[in-house]
């Protein structure tokens, strides 16, 4: 349900100096904070892998600030996060701040900055995977602000592609889809049990976001800025409906030719039959976008049209994504003619 959160607790400056100098770090040594942050977490995380300081700074009446990330399932040790679990959540965090700050009850005035809501879909077949992450090159290049991201770069600052990954991002929410297996892989971490065949849906609510759902005018909801407030199943099913559904979409990916099958033997009249055959193909020659983009002489549908066909086919258990009939890849001569959509809630 969760991964990683971020909170924002304000300290008394003794108890800062305690942080530091738990790990043998020495402020006066540092000429900036940041430096002084980062080797205090290369020491901090050898003992507590689920925390890191993200950064620390003084406001004007004095307090100073510590903005912490927590990782939810390296602190568990497992891959399935529940609402039921904040209990245990709670406590972790509570004996982290008493053993670095010497007081638990900090805990008490934190305020959410960032979550990481997922959703993990087993795929176990390496194949299946690298089918998924094709067909999700034609998903919709943006959808509420969130923009498609094929590219990113490297270490060395030079373009990479996203082979096994697909992102979505604003300033306010980030959508990322990725192969845990090959995450772990390339960031050099060790494979766990809960990654194997492990597909991610990871969607990141950023301060912003949660900011403008604090509000109690202008679209926001008066939702406190808790870590409880957003452990929440019901707000998390809520979330990936309204974020996620819309781009991913509902329904199997299938060939052509099964599609046809299902679209043949459905109740819809022959013309809506023709009608969603043509709009499947458009979006195989394309992308989900595509039917949009073309004029009505080359069969261009509009946009109340275009919402109508996607519930038609998610009725009919269709993904709009077709799987292509000759598809093949450095890795694979062949693909499956079926693959069940993974994101299911």
């Amino acid at each position: 349900m969760i991964h990683t959160f971020e909170l924002l607790i304000p300290v008394i400056s003794e108890d800062l100096q305690h942080l530091f100098s738990l790990y043998g770090v020495k402020l006066n040594k540092y000429r900036y904070n940041r430096a002084a942050v980062k080797k205090l977490n290369s020491k901090m995380k050898k003992v507590y892998p689920a925390y890191a300081i993200v950064r620390t700074w003084e406001h004007v009446d004095g307090v100073w600030y510590v903005q912490m990330k927590v990782d939810a399932v390296k602190m568990l040790n497992r891959g399935t996060i529940t609402e039921g679990d904040y209990v245990l959540v709670e406590f972790d965090i509570r004996k982290f701040l008493n053993r670095h700050f010497g007081d638990s009850d900090y805990f008490d005035f934190h305020t959410l900055t960032r979550i990481d809501y997922k959703m993990d879909a087993r795929l176990l077949e390496p194949r299946d995977r690298e089918l998924l992450f094709k067909l999700l090159e034609k998903y919709t290049a943006r959808f509420a602000y969130k923009k498609k991201i094929k590219w990113g770069k490297d270490e060395n600052g030079d373009p990479l592609k996203y082979e096994t990954s697909q992102y979505h991002k604003c300033k306010s929410t980030e959508l990322i889809i990725y192969d845990k297996e090959e995450e772990r892989i390339s960031n050099g971490e060790e494979i766990q049990p809960y990654d194997i065949g492990r597909l991610r849906y990871e969607l990141r609510l950023k301060n912003s976001h949660l900011n403008s759902m604090k509000r109690e005018d202008k679209g926001g909801k008066g939702r406190p800025k808790k870590l409880k407030t957003y452990l929440s199943k019901k707000l998390w099913k809520e979330y990936m409906e309204k974020h996620v559904i819309p781009i991913v979409h509902t329904g199997d990916y299938y060939k052509i030719t099964e599609a046809e099958k299902i679209i043949s033997n459905s109740s819809f009249s022959q013309r809506k039959k023709e009608s969603l055959r043509k709009f499947l193909v458009m979006i195989s020659k394309g992308n989900v976008d595509t039917p949009l983009k073309k004029s009505k002489e080359e069969g261009g549908i509009s946009k109340p049209t275009h919402r109508q066909y996607l519930r038609d086919l998610a009725n009919l258990g269709i993904n709009p994504i077709l799987i292509p009939k000759n598809i093949s890849t450095e890795n694979y001569s062949s693909f499956p003619s079926f693959l069940e959509n993974p994101f299911k809630i």
